[in-house]
């Protein structure tokens, strides 16, 4: 069976909730996220409908607000998406900016082919008065089959009562933490695994971000390749790539000896 937004809620095991769920109304995303009029075509074109589950804050969770980098954390909002076509990280950098809170996003993929969990860490525009800005999207690889050992165990990670319960700026960060984690298992083929302390989270996270550079450069010098009909252009441009793949094997040994803790 197939992994869906539902489950990812109760995978979050969340307290039960007096406020019922509603329908976010596609324009109004689109009034507060969309920077032009390509954002609003692609929000209308893309979603084919986004909802908002739940708010986890101190009356709802019993965690404390608290602070990210100095940012305040007094509520995290849980929604749900349906999307029509591949969502892109434009859309998804849309939705998260669009809302003033950190949001956990559940997009159920087009095709029942599974579902691709997103976070952002935020921060108050400097110029433009009450607009957010994306500094950091998180992108947890898709999980779909729920007979998939690295998709299970992360699943399982997500539970509430297993996160920090100090404040709701720990919680986010641990659930940044173990999209982290899934897409590093997927990279190294290996169990999911947490990180066992801070410093070792972020010695993978940064390690993430180098291959995830390294992995787009090599993409883009394949493709050029392709492209290109001169042979000496052809000859340096395969010599990049060939680079580019040890580099990013090379990036691939650091994650898979970076020191884990099974989840």
């Amino acid at each position: 069976m197939m992994i869906t937004p539902a489950d990812i809620r109760a995978a979050l095991a969340l307290p039960s909730m007096s406020a019922p769920a509603r329908r976010l109304p596609k324009d109004v995303l689109a009034q507060h996220g969309a920077a032009n009029s390509a954002d609003r075509k692609l929000i209308g074109s893309a979603i084919e409908r986004l909802d908002w589950w739940a708010t986890l804050s101190p009356g709802t969770i019993g965690v404390a607000a608290g602070t990210d980098d100095e940012r305040p954390v007094p509520a995290i909002q849980l929604l749900a998406m349906t999307a029509r076509i591949e969502p892109t990280q434009r859309l998804l950098t849309l939705i998260h900016r669009a809302i003033p809170a950190p949001i956990i996003l559940a997009t159920a993929l087009p095709g029942n082919a599974g579902t691709r969990l997103s976070l952002a860490l935020l921060r108050r525009a400097e110029r433009i008065a009450d607009q957010m800005v994306v500094e950091r999207l998180v992108i947890a690889p898709d999980v779909g089959d729920k007979e998939d050992p690295a998709s299970a165990a992360f699943l399982a990670s997500l539970a509430l009562p297993g996160l920090p319960q100090t404040t709701l700026a720990a919680v986010y960060g641990a659930l940044v933490e173990r999209a982290e984690a899934l897409a590093i298992a997927r990279i190294v083929e290996a169990p999911f695994q947490l990180s066992p302390d801070a410093a070792s989270a972020e010695s993978r996270r940064a390690a993430l971000a180098r291959y995830g550079q390294a992995e787009a450069e090599w993409f883009a010098a394949r493709a050029a390749a392709r492209r290109e009909t001169g042979l000496a252009r052809q000859v340096a441009l395969g010599i990049q790539v060939r680079m580019l793949k040890d580099r990013l094997q090379t990036i691939v040994g650091e994650l898979a000896d970076a020191p884990a803790a099974r989840s």
